[in-house]
């Protein structure tokens, strides 16, 4: 009764994000950890990445919180709509009032009608809150930072077919066509906008000397305190190590990197390199539509949270 007394003195307005928003938005997250440790800020979240829907709640001037929304096709033939999720926050002064609930029911009303199927990236603390409402768990990455020069001295099996090349812009086709035989959506538009609007990043691509198709790369995103690795997408666990051989030759910091549970060979890899295990996030998902299955994380071996949320 408290709490609800409370909330009804606050005066409540949900509405969607204005232009003139974001500059508030930047200062309501600047506690968030994934703005923390980017080097992405709200406002290139926001006209980069933009999902479809954006979605504050306020109490006079104040912005007490915020979520978002994005739909994907993943068929090309016969088009299924996939609903994600974005950020959902609320400032931390106003939390345990239930405005995160009352925001994610809202933003899942407004698309009731035209879910199929839809996903959220979540860490372990907020699973009672979604498997409350019929979410379950379609796969989890595990965090880990550690130093990247621990991968410089590697004794690796050399392949005189495998050449690692720098990520440039010509290379963004095929790597989109190399990552839908992954994930399930064609992904050029992200590819473009990564080169476009985030600055401090660098990647590798290994290819054939043969065919002169891809067999893996990978993205580093840099700030402040951190290198973070990832997209990290590989044929093998070899061409997955020999990548970041090559940016540890070409960097030295520390580095975050987010693993798939499913893979237990990278998995222990990093623990025999020293790498310290940290947060741990959950895709969940209500519908039909698992997103990524076992067999895939194969190919996956690092994605990094703030990249997660992105994608």
């Amino acid at each position: 009764m408290i709490r609800n007394d409370k909330i009804e003195l606050i005066n409540l307005l949900i509405r969607p994000v204005i232009s003139t928003d974001i500059y508030y938005i930047k200062l309501l997250l600047s506690d968030c950890s994934i703005f923390q440790r980017g080097s992405i800020d709200y406002s290139m979240y926001f006209f980069s990445f933009r999902p479809n829907i954006f979605y504050i709640i306020t109490s006079k001037q104040d912005i007490l919180g915020h979520a978002s929304i994005k739909q994907w096709n993943i068929n090309n033939h016969n088009i299924i709509s996939v609903f994600m999720l974005g950020l959902v926050y609320v400032r931390y002064d106003y939390r345990k009032f239930g405005f995160g609930e009352l925001l994610t029911n809202y933003v899942f009303n407004i698309k009731s009608e035209e879910i199929n199927d839809i996903h959220a990236n979540i860490l372990t603390e907020h699973l009672p809150f979604y498997i409350r409402y019929g979410f379950q768990i379609s796969f989890s990455l595990i965090g880990f930072v550690g130093k990247l020069s621990e991968f410089y001295n590697r004794k690796l099996i050399v392949d005189e077919d495998i050449n690692i090349e720098l990520y440039e812009l010509s290379d963004i086709l095929d790597i989109a066509t190399y990552d839908h035989k992954i994930y399930p959506t064609y992904r050029i538009e992200y590819f473009e906008q990564l080169r476009e609007h985030i600055y401090s990043i660098a990647g590798y691509v290994a290819r054939s000397k043969k065919t002169n198709s891809i067999l893996g790369y990978v993205i580093l995103n840099f700030s402040q305190q951190f290198i973070k690795c990832g997209p990290l997408y590989a044929d093998n666990i070899n061409i997955a190590l020999l990548l970041l051989k090559q940016c540890a030759s070409d960097y030295d910091g520390f580095m975050l990197i987010s693993l798939p549970y499913f893979n237990k060979q990278a998995i222990q890899i990093f623990k025999s390199k020293h790498f310290k295990q940290t947060d741990i996030i959950h895709r969940v998902y209500k519908g039909n539509q698992i997103f990524l299955n076992q067999f895939i994380f194969q190919q996956v071996f690092a994605i990094t949270d703030d990249w997660f949320s992105l994608i």
